[in-house]
């Protein structure tokens, strides 16, 4: 098997243990797309399991802020190096930079995704809705346009509205919690 193979086969495993209707949702996309959104997830996830100190969303917190602040750092660097063409060992990176270069996702776009970890590190609290909506961005509505980049769409009209199907499903995580 290929490390292109692998770094595939390790984004499917991702979707299928962490989040059985996203992976299903995949399976409605072409199989380019497919694929792209499926490595999107795989990196996603790492880096939302990597904060919170879990693997696919269980597992035991870290509750140190100093580890958390850490963490973040090398999930930056390793954000900045997959817009390079050094090779990475990590899967969940491998499989962001083959996303970057089949879709030209810009780097702001990753980074204000792990803004919003940095957000979870730093404990912010969040008493008004602009907070909250913040946050939601950098959680859920960055991913929503990342998406809809992968699906093809460049217009802004399109990528605002994707931003606001990210919100809205960050939304209703939070009801649901």
């Amino acid at each position: 098997m290929t490390a292109s193979h692998d770094v595939v086969d390790h984004a499917e495993q991702s979707i299928a243990v962490g989040s059985k209707s996203f992976a299903a949702a995949a399976k409605l996309f072409a199989p380019e797309t497919r694929e792209s959104a499926v490595l999107l997830y795989a990196w996603c996830r790492h880096c939302d399991d990597v904060i919170d100190g879990q693997e696919l969303g269980h597992g035991q917190v870290d509750g140190d802020r100093r580890a958390g602040q850490a963490r973040l750092a090398e999930l930056e660097r390793l954000t900045r190096a997959a817009y390079t063409d050094e090779p990475l060992p990590d899967p969940a990176f491998a499989a962001f930079q083959r996303v970057v270069k089949r879709h030209g996702i810009p780097l702001a776009l990753p980074l204000d995704h792990l803004a919003g970890f940095r957000m979870d590190v730093e404990e912010r609290v969040y008493v008004e809705l602009e907070d909250t909506l913040e946050y939601c961005y950098h959680v859920a509505g960055v991913v929503g346009v990342m998406m809809a980049r992968i699906m093809g769409a460049a217009d802004e009209e399109t990528l605002d509205r994707a931003c606001d199907l990210g919100l809205a499903f960050q939304f209703t995580n939070i009801a649901r919690e």
